[in-house]
């Protein structure tokens, strides 16, 4: 709401004649809450702005240069954003009241052996246990102690699979990632998938950098490595000689791992190996005795994301000394559960992650910590609270009516999307037409009765948590997939397309201001939340998603030149994503970006041709500016964020999404509306002469 003026000054009429009757008072005028929502919103999005820039120069600096200059970025974050991070933080506070009130009654919820009541309960007592300082330092490493005592029984290469499988059952690490995902040549039936992992540091490129900065890093992470194990009772002088031998270890296996940018091809990542293969491939690394540790079934192949990659890791991981690999189990193991443990290993863990690698001031208080951990992992039990209270009915069905906007403008541009022959065009208007599109929350919550949450440390709060999640999520294997199934609660500001299922899905988290209010003018709404839906819908046709077909399976449905021709524009997008500059000499990567940049442009251009069927508005929002030109800056004011150097740098080299500059010049340059309701000129900045479209 605008902060309504202070009354300083208050005349008072005195007569010294008769008084005269009293007026009766007037009705008060009708409160109308909508106009009120509007009024802030137009005066949040005129206050944003930077009219010293030029729009045909640089768009984001000036739809977004009033907010950057006038908005600090809070110590505890690593990156503000004028959307997200503000109705983050408004969720992490509605999400506060509720486990405060759980915590303070976990009875209340009523019987723990209903659904209602066991979802309160249980959220009551973690983020209560999770609150309780005292008990986190009186419990010290006893929850983690039977995976460390695990570690310790590693005598051999031959305990290596036993080792890991125990690990990775309690959600601490492993030498490589497995979660269950629908098939990609199956879609129906759910698979084991194998990827790449082993490393502390955020990614591959962090190893293999040789400059200064670069450096100087890898040496504080040895330092880091060597103070958690010091911490965990370690020798300091043989918590250094650990270090060191852990960095040699990670470096060789970052040596051999794939780059970010070749894990986006679905067809090269899907390598379904059957035990008698896998025993073949990699025998030291026992995946039969892993996966039977874990209760991982294998009568259904494991699909691994490169074949190469596990033999590598088998001839390295058996040569190396059961010492080292005893230290970086370890290591490892309690990177993974310092959140829970003392709180040296918390402000250790932060002082390196959060700090040298995010760039982040301060450590969030610790009521914000729990509250995310909840939100993790027992979203949907507080979810089910959350849109009760907080989301309101008529939300849900103005945004499935733009979403059904959207879905027409999508179907009615195929024709002219002149690279595409008619048989290809039908079957991308068959894959629109039966997108599933789930909105707010899901229809039936997540049963969450067999997680053992209990009046006990947080920490062991924690690691049940965690073992609940993989033991559900492995016991999928084998088993059909679940399309009722959400992978994000209703709390999350975000959104998703999932290609296996081919669905979009927008939680109740984002369907917020500033990204939407029913009160909205359809221009805002377009640009900001329609913007994202085209995104997310445009993502079923980008380089990956297109490679999916109306069913969900991994398969050619396109003629050779029509993928030609395909490959053609997005390498165009490529191209000119890759020629952005982002921080300390580091390019965009267009290739890893490739998907993200079609979404935008495609989902720009989606959600404009949607608005523009509304019609007429009638009066403008904004005084000074067209509602066109409104459209376009709610798109990108939807992106002004400030981010730390540090963080820049770690999200260029591993967000597949672009930075928010280029979020929005990137696409806006392709843009003929956009030129036109700005009146850019050929040869201005935001008018690429070579104008890139795909969709």
């Amino acid at each position: 709401m605008i902060p309504r003026p202070t009354l300083l000054f208050v005349s008072l009429l005195v007569s010294c004649g008769p008084k005269a009757p009293a007026p009766e008072p007037a009705a008060p005028a009708p409160v109308d809450p909508d106009a009120a929502v509007r009024a802030e919103a137009g005066a949040a999005m005129l206050a944003a702005l930077d009219r010293t820039a030029d729009p045909c120069v640089d768009f984001y600096r000036y739809a977004c240069g009033g907010w950057v200059d006038s908005t600090t970025r809070p110590a505890d974050q690593a990156m503000w954003a004028r959307s997200f991070s503000v109705i983050n933080e408004r969720n992490r506070e509605i999400m506060k009241t509720l486990l405060e009130r759980a915590a303070a009654d976990p009875g209340a919820g009523g019987s723990p052996d209903t659904p209602e009541g066991g979802d309160w309960r249980r959220l009551g007592l973690l983020y209560g246990s999770c609150m309780d300082e005292a008990g986190v330092e009186a419990a010290g490493m006893a929850p983690i102690q039977p995976a460390l005592d695990s570690i310790e029984g590693l005598k051999a290469k031959a305990d290596l699979p036993r080792v890991l499988a125990a690990l990775q059952a309690q959600g601490l690490g492993g030498a490589w990632t497995v979660e269950s995902w629908a098939d990609l040549k199956d879609p129906d039936v759910s698979s084991a998938y194998l990827g790449q992992g082993g490393l502390g540091l955020p990614d591959r490129d962090y190893y293999l950098r040789t400059d200064e900065a670069s450096v100087a890093l890898q040496a504080e992470y040895r330092a880091f490595v060597a103070e958690l194990l010091t911490l965990a009772g370690a020798d300091a002088a043989a918590a250094g000689r650990q270090a060191e031998a852990i960095y040699a270890l990670e470096a060789k296996i970052a040596d051999f791992s794939l780059p970010r940018e070749a894990l986006r091809d679905p067809n090269a990542i899907y390598n379904p190996r059957d035990a008698a293969a896998l025993a073949k491939l990699a025998p030291n690394l026992g995946f039969s005795t892993w996966a039977q540790g874990l209760g991982l079934d294998m009568t259904r192949p494991l699909v691994l994301h490169d074949e190469a990659w596990y033999g590598k890791l088998d001839k390295l991981l058996s040569t190396t000394d059961p010492a080292t690999l005893r230290a970086w189990l370890r290591f490892h193991a309690l990177a993974d559960a310092a959140e829970f443990l003392p709180d040296a290993f918390g402000q250790a863990a932060f002082a390196f992650y959060g700090q040298k690698i995010t760039g982040q001031a301060v450590r969030k208080d610790r009521w914000k910590r729990c509250v995310d951990f909840a939100n993790r992992n027992l979203g949907d039990a507080l979810g089910r609270h959350y849109v009760a209270e907080h989301f309101a009915g008529d939300s849900k069905q103005i945004a499935r009516d733009m979403l059904g906007g959207i879905k027409t403008a999508f179907e009615g541009n195929l024709p002219s999307v002149e690279w595409m022959d008619d048989p290809t065009r039908q079957a991308a208007r068959e894959k629109a037409g039966t997108l599933v599109d789930k909105i707010g929350y899901p229809d039936t919550w997540l049963d969450t009765s067999t997680m053992a949450i209990d009046a006990q440390p947080w920490g062991e709060n924690a690691l049940a948590a965690r073992r609940f999640h993989v033991a559900r999520d492995l016991a999928k294997v084998g088993k059909p997939v679940d399309p009722a199934e959400w992978y994000m609660s209703a709390p999350t500001v975000n959104a998703y397309y999932n290609p296996t299922e081919n669905e979009m899905v927008f939680p109740a988290g984002i369907l917020q201001p500033p990204f939407f209010h029913r009160a909205f003018p359809a221009a805002m709404n377009h640009g900001a939340i329609g913007m994202v839906i085209g995104h997310e819908l445009t993502h079923g046709f980008d380089d990956e998603g297109r490679k999916f077909d109306k069913d969900g399976k991994l398969t050619e449905w396109w003629a050779p030149e029509v993928s030609a021709r395909f490959e053609e524009r997005a390498a165009c997008v490529g191209e000119q994503f890759s020629a952005f500059d982002a921080v300390d000499g580091l390019k965009v990567n267009g290739e890893l970006t490739m998907g993200e940049n079609i979404a935008d442009l495609g989902g720009l251009k989606l959600a404009w041709a949607a608005y523009q069927a509304q019609g007429g508005q009638g009066t403008p929002f904004l005084a000074d500016f067209t509602d066109d030109q409104v459209f376009f800056l709610a798109f990108a004011q939807g992106w002004c964020r400030l981010v730390s150097p540090e963080l820049e740098k770690l999200l260029v080299t591993t967000d597949p999404h672009s930075p928010s500059h280029y979020r929005v010049n990137g696409p806006l340059q392709n843009m003929p509306a956009f030129h036109q309701a700005f009146q850019c000129k050929e040869g201005q900045p935001m008018v690429r002469p070579d104008r890139c479209e795909v969709w």
